[in-house]
């Protein structure tokens, strides 16, 4: 018969398991979701960066190590304190990719950066300038990514993500508040 001890090491590894299989997904099944839903109601888009999906995935990996740990190691205390320690690393992974989003709202722009959590809303008469920056191949012109100069000296720069989805409406929105507006062609 199995004892209780081992029981608790089946059931760790067990859990351990299910969280690295929802390393893959819960990122952007989950905690995508959650932003949508937690971010003001007035938010047109909202969007994330890649490193929040990263951030999320390592962090449920580094939750899933944690339980190994405290299956693995025969030392009950030097098991509790290293499984410990590994799970808060990946708690607070798990805080920084919820805390990675940008949003447009009809008065504002909001961007959290990853590995932050403050965020920075910007009116529109606060843009100085937005870079459209193009790539051309095959005679087919796309945007490779886009930049947003502020007056305050702050710049934020996408090259992926939900920000193309808003670019078109935050561009012109810059220049009805007197802002520039310029595409870069690539050489």
């Amino acid at each position: 018969m199995i004892d209780f001890y081992d029981q608790k090491k089946i059931i760790l590894v067990t859990f351990g398991i299910i969280l690295l299989i929802s390393a893959i997904f819960v990122p952007a099944a989950v905690f995508y979701p959650a932003k949508v839903v937690t971010i003001t109601p007035e938010a047109e888009i909202v969007g994330t960066s890649f490193w929040s999906l990263v951030l999320g995935s390592a962090g449920i990996v580094l939750l899933a190590i944690s339980l190994f740990l405290a299956a693995l190691i025969e030392r009950p205390l030097k098991s509790w304190l290293l499984s410990g320690a590994v799970a808060v690393i990946g708690l607070v992974s798990i805080a920084f990719s919820l805390g990675d989003y940008y949003y447009m709202t009809h008065d504002s722009f909001t961007y959290n950066p990853p590995l932050s959590f403050n965020s920075s809303s910007y009116t529109w008469e606060q843009f100085e300038r937005v870079e459209e920056r193009l790539h051309t191949q095959d005679g087919t012109s796309s945007i490779e990514s886009v930049a947003y100069y502020f007056r305050d000296g702050g710049m934020v720069e996408f090259s992926s993500g939900r920000i193309f989805e808003m670019h078109n409406d935050l561009a012109r929105r810059v220049e009805a508040a007197g802002g520039e507006f310029t595409r870069i062609q690539a050489q």
